[in-house]
Formats: C-alpha cells, sequence, structure tokens
C-alpha cells in the first residue's frame, strides 16, 4: 500500500534509467502494488469495469507483454504477494468509501440519462477493485508464463527487504509501494514503463536528506503518521479546509519537526483531541511502530520469525496475529491456499464487507451475511481440524458491514469433525479400473468425479483403508480433492453415492461439450439453484437495466436467462469493455461472485487438509500447478448476460419473432452492440449451452424455477 504523501512528494524528486539498466538484475516486485498500477494508470485502465464486474479484458495480454519485455531484456521477477492480515483484531468490516459510493451513483445516473460522453469517465472515478481480489489470476499468469513467486506470511514489503539482504541477497532490487521504505530498503523502484522501456526509483537517503536529514527511525515514525496499511494518518495531519483529502507532507513535517521529531511527543500534545481518542491513536502507533520493526518473514528454509528477533517480546502475536504452523505459512507461501480462511482463525473474527460495485440489497445481505455461512463453517472447521488444540477450540465471531453489533458466531469446540467425514477418499491412480482411467482422461475434474460413481463396482471398492498408500501424482490429488468437495457440498454421500443434487449436477454436466469449457459454470449455476437464487425474481428492481420488451412473461423468461448467461464468461478481445450495461444484472453477478469466492476457498482448505495429515507425498514442486487447477479463480462480469438480454430485449420488435430469420437479424446487431466481443453469435451460443445444461437437470421438484 503506498503512502499516499510521500508518493506525491517524491514524484518530483525520482530519476530514471533506461530498462535495460537492469540486465541480469533480479527484480523482487510487490505484486499488490503492481496490480494497482495497472488498474490505475491511463493506458492500460478500464473505466468501465466498475460497471461490468469481474476481471478486465486487457489484464493478461498487458501483464504477458511486460514480462516477456522483462524476458528479452534478461531482468529476472520474482513477484510477492501480501499474506495474513495483520494488526487487524477488532477492526469493523470493510465499507464502501463514500467518495467512490457518490462516483458510483452519479455514473449511473449519467447512464440511465444516455449521456455516453460522460459515462466513461463518471465510472473511472468510481474506485477500482482490491488487487487481493485478482490475486488468483495473476498467480496463475506468472505459473504459466514461469515466473517466480511467492506469498509472505504477513507484508510484501517486510519479505522483499528479506530478500535484498543477507550474503547472497535473492533479488538486486524491489518495485513497490512507498510503504517499503519503512522496511530496510535502501533503493526503491516505484515506477516501470514498457514503452518507452525505463523505470524511476529513489533512494531512501534522498528521503532522509530532502526532509531534513531524518534519521532512519524518524523517517518510520513520519512515515507511519502518513497513513499506510501499518496505521491510519495522523488526524491533525488533516486539512480541515479540505475533508478526506488527507495530509501532505508539506504541512505535515512542521508539525512532526516541533514535537521534536518523535512520533510519540506529537501524539501526547493531541491527547484531548476527539478524534485521537476515538481511535485510541497512541496505542495504535505503539502497535504499527513495534509491528514494522520486528514483522515477520519466511526465510529460504522454510523458517518463519521476526525481524531483530533477539529484541522481539514475547507478546508479538498480539500485535501481528496468532501464530500458524510452519507447515501451513509453507503452503501459504506457495499460494496452495489463500489467505480468508486462516485469517478467520487467527483473528477470531469473520468480517464480511461490501465489495466495490456491489448494492446492499436484501438477498446480498441474506447470502452473504447468512446463506453461505455453513460453507465458511466447514472451511474453518476442516482447516481446524489439522491444527492445534487451540484453534479446534476457538469461538469465531461473524460480522457484518450491514450489522458490526451482531451476536452470530461460529464455536468450533461444539462442532464434529469434518475432516473425518472426507476421510475415506483416498484413491490412487492403480486402484482405478480401466474404464474409469479412460473416462478420467476424456473429461474434466467435476464431470469425471460424478460419471465414475455411476459405476457401482467402483464405488464398492473406493473406500480407503487405513494401510492406503499416499497420494502422489497431480492427477489423483485432485480427483480425491474434488470427491471430498463434492460431498462436503452435498452432492455425494458417505456412502460415495451420488444424492439428489449429485444426480442433478450429473445430468447437466452429460450434456456438454468438453471443449465448450463450461464444468465449471455449470456447477456453479447448480450452486446458485441450491441457494434459491437461479430465478427470475424482482430482486433489483429499483435499478435498471432489465428486460424491456415483450409481455411479462417473456420479460421474466428474458431475466432468467440472462442470469444463467451471467454465470458464463463473455469472449472479449484484449481492449476494454465497450457496450450496454445493465445495473441489475451487475446486481446479479455481486451474487455470483460471492458465491463463487466461498466455494474457493473450501476446495484450497480441501487440499490443504490432505497436505497437512500427510496424506499427500510432500517433496515435490508443483505447487503452483496444484492450485491452479482448482476451479473458482475467475471472478464473473456480467457481461454474457447482458448480450443475452439485449438479444432476447430486440426479439418482441421483429414482425415474426420466434423466426430463424428474425433471430438471424437480430444477431447481426450484435457487431454494433459489442464491437469487441470475438463473436456476437459465438457468444450467445455459449450462452444457450449452458442454458441447456442447467435446464436438462432434473432438480428436486421444490427448486423448480
Amino acid at each position: 500500500m503506498p503512502i499516499r504523501p510521500l508518493d506525491e512528494w517524491a514524484a518530483a524528486r525520482t530519476q530514471s534509467l533506461p530498462l535495460s539498466a537492469l540486465k541480469g538484475a533480479v527484480v523482487g516486485i510487490d505484486a499488490s502494488h503492481y496490480i494497482s498500477q495497472h488498474l490505475l494508470h491511463h493506458s492500460t485502465r478500464e473505466p468501465l469495469l466498475v460497471a461490468l464486474g469481474g476481471f478486465p479484458f486487457a489484464l493478461k495480454s498487458n501483464i504477458e507483454k511486460e514480462l516477456q519485455a522483462f524476458k528479452n531484456l534478461g531482468v529476472a521477477c520474482v513477484f510477492v504477494f501480501n499474506g495474513l492480515d495483520f494488526g487487524k483484531k477488532n477492526q469493523r468490516p470493510h465499507l464502501q468509501q463514500p467518495e467512490s459510493v457518490r462516483a458510483f451513483e452519479q455514473a449511473w445516473d449519467l447512464y440511465d440519462q444516455q449521456q455516453a460522453d460522460r459515462v466513461v469517465d463518471a465510472f473511472s472515478g468510481a474506485g477500482t477493485p482490491r488487487p487481493e481480489s485478482l490475486y488468483r489470476f495473476l498467480q496463475r499468469i506468472l505459473h504459466q508464463n514461469g515466473v517466480d513467486s511467492i506469498v509472505a506470511p504477513y507484508s510484501a514489503a517486510a519479505q522483499l527487504s528479506y530478500l535484498t539482504k543477507g550474503p547472497n541477497p535473492l533479488i538486486d532490487a524491489v518495485f513497490g509501494p512507498s510503504e517499503a521504505l519503512l522496511f530496510d530498503i535502501d533503493k526503491l523502484i516505484t515506477r516501470i514503463d514498457i514503452e518507452p522501456a525505463q523505470f524511476f526509483w529513489i533512494t531512501k537517503q534522498t528521503c532522509l536528506e530532502e526532509l531534513g536529514r531524518l534519521s532512519n527511525e524518524q523517517f518510520v515514525e513520519f512515515g507511519l503518521l502518513l497513513g499506510s496499511s501499518f496505521l491510519s494518518s495522523f488526524p491533525p495531519f488533516d486539512n480541515p479546509a479540505f475533508p478526506g483529502k488527507g495530509p501532505n507532507i508539506r504541512d505535515a513535517l512542521p508539525m512532526f519537526n516541533a514535537a521534536g521529531r518523535n512520533a510519540l511527543a506529537l501524539c501526547a500534545q493531541f491527547e484531548e483531541d476527539r478524534r485521537m481518542q476515538d481511535l485510541q491513536y497512541s496505542d495504535r502507533y505503539k502497535r504499527a511502530f513495534m509491528t514494522v520493526m520486528h514483522h515477520v518473514f519466511i526465510d529460504v528454509d522454510g523458517k518463519v520469525g521476526p525481524m531483530d528477533a533477539e529484541h522481539t517480546s514475547s507478546d508479538m502475536h498480539e500485535l501481528i496475529g496468532q501464530r500458524l504452523p510452519e507447515e501451513l505459512y509453507f503452503y501459504l507461501s506457495k499460494g496452495v491456499l489463500g489467505s480468508d480462511v486462516p485469517n478467520y482463525l487467527t483473528s477470531g473474527e469473520v468480517l464480511i464487507s461490501l465489495p466495490l460495485g456491489s448494492e446492499d440489497t436484501e438477498i446480498y445481505r441474506q447470502i452473504a451475511g447468512d446463506s453461505l455461512t455453513p460453507i465458511r463453517t466447514q472451511s474453518i472447521c476442516l482447516l481446524s481440524n489439522s491444527l492445534h488444540r487451540f484453534y479446534q477450540t476457538k469461538v469465531i465471531n461473524v460480522r457484518t458491514w450491514f450489522d458490526e453489533k451482531s451476536d452470530k458466531s461460529i464455536n468450533l469446540k461444539t462442532l464434529p469433525s469434518v475432516k473425518e467425514t472426507i476421510q475415506s477418499w483416498k484413491i490412487n491412480s492403480g486402484a482405478l479400473p480401466e474404464g474409469i482411467k479412460k473416462l478420467q482422461e476424456s473429461c474434466g475434474p467435476f464431470k469425471f468425479a460424478v460419471q465414475s460413481l455411476k459405476d457401482t463396482d467402483f464405488v464398492s471398492k473406493s473406500f480407503a483403508g487405513k494401510d492406503s498408500p499416499i497420494l502422489s501424482s497431480q492427477d489423483e490429488i485432485l480427483s480425491n480433492v474434488f470427491w471430498r468437495f463434492l460431498q462436503l457440498r452435498g452432492y455425494i454421500n458417505e456412502k460415495h453415492q451420488l444424492t439428489q443434487w449429485g444426480v442433478c449436477l450429473e445430468q447437466a454436466l452429460s450434456v456438454l461439450d468438453p471443449a465448450d469449457g463450461l464444468e465449471e459454470a455449470t456447477f456453479l449455476a447448480i450452486e446458485m439453484l441450491r441457494f434459491g437464487l437461479l430465478n427470475s425474481k424482482q430482486w433489483f428492481s429499483h435499478v435498471s437495466g432489465g428486460p424491456m420488451r415483450g409481455s411479462d412473461e417473456d420479460k421474466s423468461f428474458n431475466m432468467l436467462v440472462s442470469r444463467v448467461a451471467c454465470i458464463g464468461k463473455l469472449q472479449h478481445k484484449s481492449i476494454g469493455y465497450s457496450g450496454p450495461l445493465s445495473r441489475q444484472l451487475l446486481c446479479y453477478r455481486s451474487l455470483i461472485s460471492e458465491v463463487r469466492s466461498t466455494l474457493r476457498n473450501l476446495i484450497e482448505v480441501v487440499l490443504a487438509g490432505l497436505l497437512l495429515s500427510g496424506e499427500v507425498e510432500r517433496d515435490r514442486k508443483d505447487w503452483s500447478e496444484l492450485s491452479a487447477k482448482l476451479p473458482f479463480i475467475d471472478d464473473h462480469d456480467c457481461g454474457l448476460g447482458i448480450a443475452v438480454r439485449t438479444y432476447l430485449d430486440d426479439l418482441p420488435l421483429q414482425a415474426n419473432p420466434t423466426s430463424p430469420e428474425a433471430r438471424a437479424e437480430v444477431k447481426t446487431k450484435g457487431k454494433d452492440w459489442f464491437q469487441h466481443s470475438d463473436s456476437f453469435t459465438g457468444n450467445l451460443d455459449m450462452a444457450f449451452k449452458l442454458w441447456d445444461a442447467v435446464s436438462s437437470s432434473r432438480r428436486p421438484s421444490r427448486y423448480i424455477y
């Protein structure tokens, strides 16, 4: 995270060099900073992203172009991702920034008024997704391009500092945010351009000198007061004439100097300030300073510990977070699982926030705050089953953005072991009958997992004994992960047989062509159906973007098919989106996204549980590939839903809407509506294949649309 006042001040003090000057060097890159630059830079920003949801269409292409440029210049890269939250105990659920909400509302007002010339700029000012939401996406790109990456135990900046030190530094330079200068980093690359190929950098010594010859410790104190991920900005630094703008160095530095360049002395001068008291700022400052001085990193041998360990107090866990087993930190560092579920355990809290672009609706509150709690509970319980008893008896409080004082909690001590319910899945490839092996070669993981269980002979032999050998190959590891996951989700029972929902899923998957890549979308559609979300209910009628033409029945059908299409993905050229929007479908894709991310957490924990239990061969190097092959990485935009809604909404204007000629006529308009889609007709075909798969399944009667 940048220290924004320091960024603004340093911009005029950076130096530049051609990128070729880094030839032969290894550059450590802060992943969040890298993603933020892509989301914000004028040459790569996609203004309508917040109105469409999902990931930027051109991001993968832009990243791969840069990675190739680095390779061509002989520059090696190591990306470092932020890990677990630190110092966040008793924090509030994240709230949308008021200025972003205002900009978002204004942009939609302009769109509804058809002021197209102002809409793009308006949405551009409404904010961007949190970089962490794109971590899995970037990690997969790095894996596909053979670029190294690591997830820090906590702060990426602290991990980068470690990588630059020692007798044999692992990296030669750091590209990251200004808060990296709080650590022992002498030179910082602040920006890299590919066209022209150059980079901008600044030294800490320059900062110390030009801020009035501060000592390193004084610089850290002043930097913390300016605001970063470690601590919010010092309230008296804020300019009352420009509320919300934040501090600037021109005004803040004289105040710091007047207090003897001592942060605690400055805090003492304002101890009667109501803002200081409300935030308990002095105490938070002390905690933040110690957190920086003794931040935790992982070394080359996989050992996790604090900086300056000799002077670390015994209560560092109170500042940073409860310590986890080193084996789990290792799996985190390799990207086997993300930070969400471990964060729930270490903090003792599940904080449910309202993401940027999501509407605060009753149905969203129901899904995020209540309906998904059982899956989160399974994930937390399953991970705790493989950890110390301390974690197995914790009470996890659940707090939402709309009810911060809620007394909802998850008492792990009272819950039966989740791990024991799925331990019977430990099938080695050698134990698979030939027919099952051929099935595995011909279809995707979801389809294989359910169709293999139609073979009663295989089912009878699928229970693992105590002497079953450990799993080794990728295929057998992933197959067992999917079987365990599907049992936890209720598609398979404890007898390894398909449940009613398992039969429903198998029927839907059986009509798919593997080449279409719709397995994951079909599974998600069945999950949405189970949550009562796959229907045409008027949850979002208070906003624009619904079907406009035809009878009420036509509109209802249009809405249903369009919602199913939102679960698919619009095939689009590597360029920012330009086309129709729908606030109603954007609301709906938020529901899909919440379900998807919760399922991703669960399946990651299933894999981690196998590893922590010693059921998998640990001497391996394919960690990134294992993670990349798990589903639910890609967030959903509502582009395909908009394409279907636009198509179905135009048919009633035709003389004979159901005729092949009318359909062909409307499809020809798609090139004008969606100028950068790969093929409007191809996208519609994909959406209707997904519809056919979902509608062909036989679901329990109470779940009929």
